[in-house]
């Protein structure tokens, strides 16, 4: 299936939570009604609504349409592919999304099936990575491969909340699959300039035959394993390193904030020494004037590392195991408990804060809609990695509480705020025993315990549920985590900055790796 033609059935996703809020629920009625040979699964559902299966067979689609209300199979964002004809534009793909089409305008091949400026030129649309963003970039098997002048392409990496978005210079090359993917590079690239340059860059293996791909390596990586290699040597690439939603999302929160980091790290230095004016204080808010020469995500590092360390400075005021409240909802923020180097010597010094810890998230249904595939799944391993430090995560969809400011509670008696994440300014911190601010803290942590969409006995299970809520294949999530974990991350995203790590990365692949054996 084309890459293109795979846009999630919103209509149909909505229509299962209003009605019978799990997919299991709606799969027990609609099995109510169907012979035993049309039987459909929580898995079925999960197709339909990832756009992988849009015209159910005739059967299936009268129970869907009784189950759920509906008057036509229009109305549950069915229709069938074989029935829709091209764009007359041959650049322009169009999406089908409900009522509405998405555009994505990319660069059309030329004669050679080589194209000049770009791999991927679309938004980070999540289920339209997941047969391959590349295809636009492959060349035709009847015209051969790209051109052998080694023309440097680019992946484009589009524009967060707080990240920029980038270009990330690429070179292709074709590749075969064996064990592990063999990139047939040119006698002598250990040499070429490309691999030598001071920027991020990519080496980009593509597979035509069997299951048409690509794989991504860091130029850096590259040079490594070709350095004291023979002429002719080849690179070998491990399939873990394959281009979809989530190592695409992984490359895209990775280039970015290095880039910002890089870019602003002198003012960074300054920014912290004059920052450090608001350390001796219990309660502080700075504006952005201290730092007006930031960038956002850089906004988002010093934010984060003040916060974390109040929050250190005053763990000692905690009697009790504590309640942490966090307020990333998306990936692009989630990506910072993954990547700043300071969170994770946070987390390892918080784990046991006066006992076991619990953190919860508060994460609207709205912002799982809004996200794409690959900012969840980076969500996802955020929370993966809490619970790898012996952390139990709790997950509330209750959007009333999405204003809630990020704390620290224990037993009622103290309260530690700390907030970067839609704070005025760079951050608001604050230690109170205020009776007020003790009372709502404890009922919102108390409203999410009783309203969590993740709450079970083990963290495997919690993960699996959470990957459910998300809207996460499971299967392949979790599978793309054992790959990774067996190999690790920085062969295609090795940080640049200082500030930056790939060890909360690595370290949630591996946990995720071991849910998944224990699950199975």
């Amino acid at each position: 299936m084309s890459a293109q033609n795979v846009v999630p059935n919103t209509l149909f996703r909505d229509a299962r939570r209003r009605l019978f809020g799990s997919r299991q629920a709606l799969a027990d009625a609609v099995n109510q009604l169907v012979p035993d040979g049309y039987r459909v699964s929580d898995n079925d559902i999960g197709k339909i609504e990832r756009g992988q299966v849009t015209w159910p067979r005739q059967t299936r689609r009268d129970a869907y349409r009784e189950t759920l209300q509906a008057t036509t199979d229009e109305d549950l964002g069915f229709f069938d592919r074989r029935e829709q004809q091209p764009s007359a534009e041959p650049s322009l793909t169009r999406h089908r999304t409900g009522n509405s089409a998405l555009l994505t305008r990319h660069r059309a091949p030329d004669d050679t099936g080589a194209v000049s400026r770009g791999i991927v030129s679309q938004r980070l649309d999540g289920e339209l990575l997941r047969s391959g963003p590349w295809e636009i970039a492959l060349s035709d098997t009847q015209k051969g491969w790209p051109s052998a002048d080694l023309t440097t392409h680019v992946l484009a990496t589009p524009a967060g909340r707080a990240l920029p978005g980038l270009e990330i210079p690429a070179q292709l090359h074709r590749a075969e699959h064996h064990e592990k993917i063999v990139i047939q590079v040119p006698a002598g690239y250990a040499a070429d300039p490309f691999l030598h340059r001071p920027d991020r860059a990519l080496v980009v293996g593509q597979t035509l035959v069997d299951d048409p791909a690509a794989y991504l390596l860091d130029s850096r990586h590259a040079r490594r394993m070709l350095r004291g290699a023979p002429l002719d040597a080849r690179l070998f690439v491990p399939q873990a390193y394959r281009l979809d939603e989530l190592t695409y999302a992984l490359l895209w929160a990775v280039a970015n904030f290095d880039a910002e980091l890089l870019a602003d790290d002198a003012a960074l230095a300054a920014a912290l020494r004059d920052a450090a004016g608001y350390t001796p204080l219990r309660r502080s808010a700075a504006s952005r004037d201290i730092a007006s020469d930031l960038s956002p995500a850089s906004l988002m590092w010093l934010g984060s590392h003040f916060c974390a360390d109040h929050i250190l400075r005053h763990a000692g005021d905690l009697t009790t195991p504590p309640v942490f409240w966090t307020r990333e909802q998306r990936g692009e923020q989630a990506a910072a408990w993954l990547l700043f180097t300071h969170k994770h010597d946070y987390l390892r010094a918080t784990a046991t804060a006066g006992g076991a810890a619990t953190r919860v998230f508060c994460v609207p249904e709205a912002a799982v809609s809004c996200s794409p595939v690959g900012e969840r799944a980076l969500l996802f391993l955020a929370v993966a990695l809490m619970e790898s430090h012996g952390i139990t995560t709790t997950v509330t969809d209750a959007a009333e509480l999405a204003a809630i400011p990020g704390f620290v509670l224990d037993a009622g008696q103290t309260a530690i705020t700390a907030t970067w994440i839609g704070a005025d300014g760079i951050w608001y911190v604050d230690v109170t025993d205020n009776r007020g601010t003790l009372r709502q803290y404890t009922d919102a942590a108390g409203h999410a315990a009783h309203h969590s969409v993740t709450a079970a006995p083990t963290p495997a299970r919690r993960l699996l549920r959470l990957a459910d809520y998300l809207e996460l294949d499971w299967a392949w999530l979790s599978g793309r985590c054992q790959d990774l974990a067996a190999v690790g991350t920085s062969g295609i995203a090795q940080p640049r900055s200082r500030l930056l790590s790939l060890d909360g990365v690595d370290r949630a692949c591996r946990f995720v790796a071991a849910c998944a054996d224990d699950h199975d």
